[in-house]
């Protein structure tokens, strides 16, 4: 429903630069951002009523790579291909600005002398 969700950070999630990049890009963009736990049985019922729109792992080898589905209990879930999905438009930003491809507005990129 328009709302990029995530869970906390934990043994688990890393609070990584990636992910902080992540949601400060977001925000930026005025994507809604929820930070909670999200249990398997929401995502499933997500899936079915089709208000889980996408989903993606980051990390900073990948940026973000998108999920086409997953399984549970011997049902497989495919999630819709989106144009312009936020992990999309999440990536693009990001990787323009490593690539010095647009504008960092967020002081992220220093000059290195070589």
């Amino acid at each position: 429903n328009d709302t990029l969700l995530t869970a906390p950070t934990s043994d688990r999630i890393l609070d990584g630069i990636t992910r902080k990049s992540i949601l400060e890009i977001a925000k930026n963009q005025g994507i809604k951002i929820e930070v909670r736990k999200i249990t398997v049985k929401e995502v499933v019922e997500a899936a079915k009523d089709g208000s889980l729109k996408e989903m993606f792992g980051a990390g900073t080898a990948a940026v973000i790579s998108p999920i086409a589905g997953f399984g549970f209990r011997d049902t497989d879930y495919d999630l819709p291909e989106l144009d312009n999905s936020y992990g999309q438009q999440l990536k693009k930003i990001i990787t323009d600005i490593q690539y010095n491809k647009s504008e960092d507005k967020f002081g992220w990129r220093f000059k290195v002398k070589a």
